[in-house]
């Protein structure tokens, strides 16, 4: 996933808590080999080349990632779409959903994914699936269980800083949750210094380091809804996921999004380092 991802664990000893981390980041190393659209093997990249009408056996992991995806790009109007790529030449007319291009049904053993064919007449829509955008809250969401399994209720877990989820009380006594920072680059009036995440996930997207790398999916251009975005969502993947869709939405959009939202917390800035927070009381603050 091209980041580095830490654990920091409370309440255990310094030997049990490097062994429950191994196991943790063993399942993030699972769950890149299923995701990652530039290994051939993986169940994203077979998935990309299923033609009209073929089937693809995969697990729940590639089901649930899917699902993620699907549900915020219905919730955000499309300003999310892991099949941007392809959908470039689409723009301008309205995007298709994720569940309008492949079919999922049960079956014994797993679950098989269908590419759908054309509609008469037509071709078969592109599909060039990109988990990126929500793979590594996954991966967190993930690896928490993991840590859930071995005992470990006091813990924060990191992606390469983009992604943040924290469970348990936090390392500090009297003052619950794992402290981190939002905006910390980018200070704007309101913005708060630190956060807590208590069963939460925050996750934050800008063009500070990676500069307009963003597509709006809906106009094929660079994002141009503000210039950072975090959210906070209990999970991590939604989190991940709805970084990316506030970066491009606008500020009304987010209002009415979060509105309908009361579990999402969400801090964008505009131009002039002007920040906007909604459903402030989502989350933790000292």
């Amino acid at each position: 996933m091209t980041t580095i991802f830490e654990v920091f664990i409370a309440g255990k000893s310094k030997e049990y808590a490097r062994q429950a981390a191994r196991a943790a980041f063993d399942e993030v190393d699972r769950i890149e080999r299923l995701f990652n659209r530039f290994d051939p093997s993986s169940e994203i990249s077979r998935l990309n080349r299923l033609r009209p009408g073929e089937t693809l056996m995969v697990g729940i992991e590639t089901v649930e990632g899917l699902a993620v995806a699907a549900r915020i790009q219905a919730e955000t109007t499309g300003a999310f779409d892991i099949n941007y790529r392809a959908a470039r030449p689409l723009t301008g007319s309205v995007q298709p959903n994720l569940l309008s291009l492949v079919g999922l049904r049960m079956i014994p053993g797993g679950f098989e994914i269908k590419r759908h064919r054309g509609r008469a007449g037509k071709k078969a829509l592109p599909l060039d699936l990109d988990l990126g955008a929500v793979g590594k809250g996954y991966a967190l969401d993930r690896a928490v269980e993991v840590l859930k399994d071995w005992s470990v209720l006091n813990a924060l877990i990191h992606s390469g800083t983009s992604t943040a989820l924290g469970i348990g009380p936090g390392p500090q006594s009297g003052q619950p949750g794992w402290p981190v920072g939002a905006a910390a680059s980018r200070p704007c009036p309101g913005a708060p210094a630190e956060i807590r995440l208590l069963g939460r996930a925050l996750s934050g997207s800008g063009t500070e380091v990676k500069g307009d790398h963003i597509i709006d999916p809906r106009t094929g251009r660079s994002a141009r809804g503000h210039l950072a975005a975090w959210a906070s969502h209990p999970s991590a993947a939604v989190s991940d996921a709805l970084s990316t869709a506030l970066l491009v939405m606008g500020t009304d959009e987010v209002r009415r999004f979060c509105r309908s939202h009361p579990e999402t917390w969400a801090l964008v800035i505009i131009p002039g380092k002007k920040c906007r927070i909604f459903n402030a009381n989502a989350i933790a603050q000292p």
